[in-house]
């Protein structure tokens, strides 16, 4: 196969065909291209500019190609001049030069037909309506080398704007990273976020860049020794770079102490939930009790016993077996047996519908019973019969201070 027989795109580069830019290119779609470019070029070897990354030279400005570690200058060879054989050489010197000569004419070929086939790639690519004034009239081929016409387009088509800056933030700061996955799947959005906003003229400083990995660790609940490790640092050390090794130090120290797998990975996060229900349950089990106390009271024969007592704490139970008459004990066998069956439903419906909110809750809950007594407010538990500094199940971050006027951020359960 000779030089001129070569198909560069089915033979070597690795996106044979161009992701199609429907309409106007926009800096994503072009960005996309440049990789596409970029891979294509690298797929075809060449001693050139240090032979490690093959055409990519074409691609890439100078600045940019310089910018890679383990480089050389990369400079497109020239067509040849016409072979001249010194009438004084010898036989052995002619055939030389004419080797010589022969492989620079094929370098020369080989990178020319490279930056062609990169050139159809861009042209297939986009639209023409959008690269007309790059294109030959005579030949309807694109002009000129591949960094100028992508710097063209990018200076026509390729601004970003701050909604794009504030999408990608977004989509960073939702994305789902797990201890399990290599810690360059957490960097790397980052860092392409940071080249985004640079690009779109308003960058993130090093601060806000690494406060944005920083918060991404924390929330997988599993780097807390890590995270203390990270925070008695000296400010300088506090370096993007520092970062990524400090924290993947940390997940090989990890993976030897639960193994490949990470089978443990969020049991801190999984005991606090069972925690919050143990505190749920204790809750209900609270309000049943209250429920039961003010049925108790209201039932005209117990009134002058419920009235008797020592302690508002003592127990329904202890109540309940000072009843004497038959009739009223069936009628509290009944209720605490519907209230049994409530509960059993509640908590089978809370299961099906997890709440939102680990102390949230509203009015409109159906899982909740209905509270007799909702004279005073609490952070935790919303309207209930206890004032706020006197609550027994205090959620974390719980106000003391907090009333119906000033709820400061708590329950508005039962509030309605």
């Amino acid at each position: 196969m000779t030089i001129g027989t070569i198909d560069y795109a089915s033979s070597y580069f690795k996106f044979k065909t161009p992701t199609p830019i429907r309409g106007e290119p926009t800096h994503k779609s072009l960005k996309r291209l440049k990789l596409e470019l970029q891979a294509n070029a690298s797929s075809v070897e060449t001693d050139l500019g240090g032979g490690n990354h093959g055409y990519l030279g074409l691609v890439l400005t100078d600045d940019e190609y310089a910018s890679i570690p383990h480089t050389q200058p990369f400079v497109a060879p020239n067509y040849p001049p016409p072979l001249l054989i010194p009438a004084t050489s010898t036989q052995i010197q002619a055939i030389e030069l004419k080797e010589q000569h022969g492989e620079a004419k094929r370098l020369y070929l080989e990178c020319k037909n490279v930056e062609k086939a990169l050139l159809r790639h861009i042209q297939d690519a986009i639209e023409d309506k959008f690269i007309e004034p790059l294109v030959d009239p005579y030949t309807n081929l694109l002009t000129g080398d591949v960094p100028s016409i992508l710097e063209y387009l990018n200076y026509n088509y390729g601004k970003v704007r701050s909604e794009e800056v504030t999408q990608k933030d977004n989509e960073v700061m939702t994305m789902s990273w797990q201890p399990t996955d290599p810690l360059v799947l957490l960097t790397r959005p980052i860092e392409q976020l940071q080249k985004l906003a640079t690009t779109a003229g308003i960058p993130y400083t090093d601060s806000q860049i690494l406060e944005k990995g920083l918060t991404l660790i924390r929330s997988t609940r599993d780097f807390e020794y890590a995270l203390t490790q990270w925070e008695d640092k000296p400010q300088d050390d506090k370096t993007w770079a520092n970062f990524k090794t400090h924290f993947h130090e940390a997940q090989l120290q990890l993976k030897k102490i639960r193994g490949p797998t990470m089978q443990q990975a969020g049991y801190q996060h999984a005991n606090v939930l069972a925690q919050e229900l143990s505190r749920q349950i204790q809750q209900q089990l609270a309000q049943r009790d209250e429920q039961l106390l003010s049925v108790i009271q209201s039932i005209p024969s117990l009134a002058e016993t419920s009235s008797s007592s020592d302690s508002d704490d003592t127990p329904p139970s202890q109540i309940a077996n000072s009843v004497i008459t038959q009739n009223t004990q069936l009628e509290i066998l009944k209720l605490l047996q519907d209230i049994r069956q409530d509960m059993i439903k509640g908590n089978q419906q809370q299961k099906r519908e997890p709440r939102k909110g680990p102390f949230k809750k509203t009015p409109d809950d159906q899982t909740q019973p209905k509270r007799w007594n909702t004279s005073h407010y609490c952070w935790t538990c919303g309207a209930s019969n206890h004032p706020s500094k006197k609550c027994k199940f205090k959620a974390p971050g719980h106000q003391d201070l907090a009333t119906f006027e000033n709820k400061m951020g708590g329950s508005k359960a039962y509030c309605s």
